[in-house]
């Protein structure tokens, strides 16, 4: 299974709440591992979002929507908020 990161949230808050998003839409995701040190408290530095690279294309078009099709995709065609 390779997992591909689709998304960087602008904060570890943000992107918990994106990944329950994708998670309740059935696209399985995590945290990139490294992003979010759980012994150092919740991180306000950017956090990226995996997903298994065959949801990726799901994932950025459910994360479009619940942002209102904001033009966020970066040219690495990440999502940043």
């Amino acid at each position: 299974m390779k997992w591909e990161v689709f998304a960087t949230a602008p904060d570890q808050l943000t992107a918990e709440s994106w990944l329950i998003l994708m998670q309740n839409a059935g696209i399985e995701c995590k945290l990139q591992p490294g992003d979010a040190v759980a012994f150092l408290g919740v991180s306000g530095l950017p956090t990226r979002i995996m997903a298994r690279s065959d949801y990726v294309e799901n994932a950025l078009t459910i994360l479009n929507a619940y942002l209102g099709n904001s033009s966020d995709i970066s040219s690495d065609n990440e999502t940043t908020c």
